[in-house]
């Protein structure tokens, strides 16, 4: 066959190509061609699909299967011993059972006996055989996760979570890995507890001088009825302070012992800025007393009067 020649290829791709075009282009209308797929068809906007859309689905299985029963429970001892075996498959012992068979039907009914003990004897022995299995499989696959549990946990941390974790800085790390060291926790509790000896050894005394003041104070207390109704006398009369000398005629405490002490009097008095001209030349006789008897208690341990 001759070679075709450059003109002539180009001549033929020029008509396929205007073969292509008079076959998808409407030479006497102006508007779009018609889709294939109208616009009630769901295709008619392509959305893309996922992979393995047609993944078959879990079947719901309705209803729940019992729990299986345990054949081999602790209390029922050892249900593979050949005497617990003898016991649950015995053999005939009657006569007539030992005599030869009468007829097939009894010799059948006999080898089917015979194979229900044994199917008895072998589906124990297997089912303990299978059950000892599943708890040796059990047993191995928890060792593995414990073992595995434990390699993670104390695991130590990875360079990377190191480096890239700036908000856990070294002191944090520690308290999170355990307790910080305390080189002086045996001084520090050694002083705690003196803290604590002292204090209650302070509390005890505070307490007992209390007890001892409030005994020293009790000569005072009215205890009986009698001693109410004198002291009812004594105090609801016209004149309480007629036997202090220049106070008969006062009608309250405050008239007769004068109005109580403010601070600025107690200031001036430990000042010696008193405007009385008899307390500011008053000698130091009263406050000694107070002090020698404030050192007094101090020294015996108790309230003098």
């Amino acid at each position: 066959m001759p070679p075709h020649s450059r003109s002539s290829l180009s001549s033929v791709a020029r008509l396929r190509s205007c073969q292509a075009q008079c076959l998808y282009t409407r030479a006497f209308s102006s508007t779009t061609p018609r889709p294939k797929i109208g616009p009630e068809s769901p295709k008619f906007i392509e959305i893309p699909l996922p992979p393995q859309r047609n993944a078959p689905r879990n079947r719901t299985i309705k209803g729940i299967l019992p729990p299986p029963r345990n054949l081999f429970p602790n209390r029922a001892g050892d249900k593979t011993s050949p005497e617990y075996l003898a016991s649950a498959t015995p053999e005939p012992t009657a006569h007539h059972q030992l005599c030869p068979p009468e007829s097939e039907y009894i010799a059948w009914k006999r080898r089917l006996a015979a194979t229900r003990r044994q199917n008895l004897r072998e589906g124990l022995l297997e089912l303990h055989r299978r059950k000892l299995r599943t708890e040796r499989a059990i047993a191995i696959r928890s060792a593995i996760k414990h073992e595995n549990r434990e390699r993670r946990l104390h695991a130590p941390q990875r360079e990377d979570e190191r480096l890239t974790s700036p908000t856990i800085t070294a002191a944090m790390r520690q308290l999170q890995l355990g307790n910080l060291p305390d080189p002086n926790r045996e001084a520090r509790l050694a002083a705690a507890s003196e803290r604590v000896a002292a204090k209650a050894k302070m509390l005890e005394e505070q307490r007992q001088n209390a007890l001892h003041t409030l005994y020293m104070h009790a000569r005072n207390f009215i205890t009986t009825e009698a001693q109410l109704d004198a002291a009812i006398e004594k105090v609801f009369v016209e004149r309480p302070w007629a036997h202090v000398p220049g106070k008969e005629k006062a009608v309250s405490i405050w008239d007769a012992e004068g109005t109580p002490p403010t601070v600025q009097d107690l200031l001036s008095d430990v000042n010696k800025t008193q405007r009385s001209a008899m307390l500011f030349h008053r000698g130091p006789a009263v406050a000694t007393g107070k002090r020698m008897l404030k050192i007094a208690e101090e020294l015996t341990g108790g309230k003098m009067d």
